[in-house]
């Protein structure tokens, strides 16, 4: 059992993208906006350096400089869980280190991607993390890009570390949050991934989510947090409708990244392109402009619930 309050992660969680200047370097001046975007538009808690973030395309004093212009700006008003995942479990140890100097309230990773470690591997690399830091950690599943499906069996070992807080679960079976949630209890915090299953997963007993289309129309997952808060679940199905057509939207341009950090500009917080491999979205082409607009047309028809 966990050592940790965790209370203040029960909320709509952004994953951050990190910004990047038009030389594609990291922008932190960007970056320091973009986080005072989302305070104002009432966000509690950001996930930073992770998939969205585009954290394995940055090095690590990268990752440290984003980390640190985070917290520069979010101060007290934001808990940042910071990604420290890396292949090598000596860097993530590193990662997760800085980020409780700089004063992160928490440190999640994935398991060591590419080489598809055995359970006693990911199990001892997840270990090394959670000894680098005095911060609860939260195990990141997303078995559809890591490879790795984290089991019961391992999973209920992680349950024995009491710096372990919880979980960000992105596995495609929502009943995979049941279990997860059921072995850690009503205090383990279980994270909602999959963006489309918002609802879904919050029904299963998800405590909160952490998302990456989360950036792009945030005040769309609060109002669907605060509909599911009150019971009111037709309408947050009829909302999570609305937010998935958007999810499927955003996953037809050249990539999703690309769409959200454009739609994120078009807002008024220009955060650059995504790195490549991941392809830019134009501010010019016709179909992220009306689906600009419809997510905007949405937040405001969304007052009204």
């Amino acid at each position: 059992m966990s050592k940790y309050n965790t209370s203040q992660f029960r909320n709509v969680t952004i994953a951050l993208n990190t910004p990047f200047t038009s030389t594609g370097d990291i922008d932190l001046k960007a970056t320091k906006a973009l986080t005072r975007y989302y305070i104002n538009k009432g966000v509690k808690n950001m996930y930073v350096c992770g998939s969205t973030g585009e954290g394995f395309l940055l090095d690590h004093d990268e990752r440290k400089q984003v980390v640190e212009a985070v917290l520069d700006e979010a101060g007290k008003e934001m808990n940042i869980i910071v990604h420290v995942g890396t292949p090598s479990s000596r860097h993530a140890a590193e990662l997760a280190k800085h980020a409780e100097a700089v004063g992160a309230a928490a440190t999640s990773a994935v398991p060591c991607v590419y080489y598809r470690p055995s359970e006693e591997s990911v199990y001892r690399h997840w270990s090394t993390i959670t000894e680098a830091a005095d911060l609860p950690f939260f195990i990141y599943n997303i078995p559809q890009l890591t490879g790795f499906n984290l089991s019961m069996n391992l999973f209920n070992r992680m349950l024995e570390n009491e710096r372990v807080a919880g979980i960000k679960n992105s596995s495609e079976p929502c009943h995979d949050i049941l279990r997860f949630k059921q072995a850690g209890g009503k205090d383990f915090i279980v994270f909602n991934g999959p963006d489309e299953q918002y609802l879904a997963g919050r029904l299963m007993g998800a405590d909160a989510g952490i998302g990456g289309t989360y950036g792009a129309m945030p005040e769309l997952y609060l109002k669907l947090e605060e509909l599911i808060v009150r019971g009111e679940i037709t309408k947050a199905q009829e909302l999570q409708n609305t937010i998935t057509a958007f999810i499927y939207r955003l996953c037809s341009f050249p990539s999703m990244y690309g769409a959200c950090k454009t739609i994120i500009g078009l807002d008024g917080c220009p955060i650059g392109n995504p790195r490549l491999p991941f392809l830019p979205v134009s501010s010019e082409d016709p179909a992220i402009i009306a689906l600009y607009k419809d997510i905007r047309a949405a937040v405001e028809a969304s007052k009204s619930l």
